[in-house]
């Protein structure tokens, strides 16, 4: 198949592209900015701006399905959840459509909801809004945390317990998640292309519900690090989180996210087993990657 891939040069992103190949498919990355990229054998790299037109119906004209991953979890600057997630979904819905795309995959994430208490997820239910109302045949991933090499979010977790004799926990640290590997992401990722669309959502995660608490513990033994857990009430967190996420480009950690600790961010267990029939690794045997963090 040809592929389309949006953020394709991002964490996911590159690792999807990779198995791609690796099966085979041809693919068409499309990334911000307009540094020359080396284009390699059944890839092609093309400047994009998501939030306008653009020719995007052009770039994906032929393609075969397009994978829809672009999307940031801070906002800052003019990288908003309006202009990143819900306006570069509209383009490339409607770009789809255009071209006449028999498949399209969108990428959300577990509890997207239209809250307004929780904006990640809100932006990410209003692009999946728009992504079923396209008229384009479509799969839509709703994953839980993902981690790996490049990750965002357990790579910090690590870089904090480093840094940190005392290591807090936020709240009583009994927020669930269910971190999934993101070769077992891509993994689904391909096989969603293979069946084509299920015009339907796709919940995924690991073998494992585990607490913030628990994630903390995982990683520090990952990484070899002795140091005390101190759990301290959200509302004390806050006023250091929001001055962080003023004055530095990429804050350890956000108001936003300190609220989203009030969500489980959670599926079944056997989710992955009963959707795609394979079981994902755990994030407990997997975690030595943070070693390098």
């Amino acid at each position: 198949m040809r592929v389309a891939v949006t953020g394709g040069t991002g964490f996911v992103g590159s690792h999807l592209v990779r198995g791609l190949l690796e099966s085979g498919h041809e693919v068409v990355v499309l990334a911000r900015g307009t540094r020359p990229r080396r284009q390699g054998s059944g890839v092609t790299f093309v400047a994009a701006d998501l939030t306008r037109d653009d020719g995007l119906a052009e770039t994906f004209a032929g393609c075969d399905a397009v994978v829809h991953l672009v999307a940031v979890i801070n906002e800052r600057g003019q990288q908003t959840f309006e202009r990143t997630i819900r306006r570069s979904t509209e383009r490339v819905a409607a770009a789809a459509a255009e071209a006449r795309v028999p498949h399209l995959i969108y990428q959300s994430a577990i509890g997207a909801d239209p809250d307004p208490r929780y904006p990640y997820l809100a932006y990410k239910w209003a692009a999946e809004e728009l992504v079923r109302g396209s008229g384009v045949p479509c799969t839509i991933m709703r994953p839980s945390l993902i981690f790996g090499p490049g990750d965002g979010f357990f790579t910090l977790v690590a870089r904090l317990v480093r840094l940190n004799p005392v290591v807090p926990i936020p709240g009583d640290g009994s927020a669930l998640f269910q971190p999934i590997a993101v070769e077992d992401v891509v993994r689904c990722q391909l096989i969603a292309l293979e069946r084509g669309p299920s015009n339907r959502v796709h919940e995924i995660g690991g073998p494992d519900h585990l607490t913030y608490e628990e994630i903390v513990r995982i990683v520090k033994s990952a990484i070899h690090a002795r140091r005390k857990l101190v759990h301290v009430p959200i509302r004390m967190l806050l006023p250091p989180a929001f001055l962080m996420a003023a004055v530095l480009p990429h804050p350890p950690v956000t108001p936003q996210q300190l609220r989203l600790l009030d969500k489980d961010n959670i599926t079944r267990r056997n989710a992955v087993e009963v959707e795609f029939g394979f079981t994902p690794q755990a994030f407990a045997d997997n975690a030595d990657y943070l070693e390098d963090y």
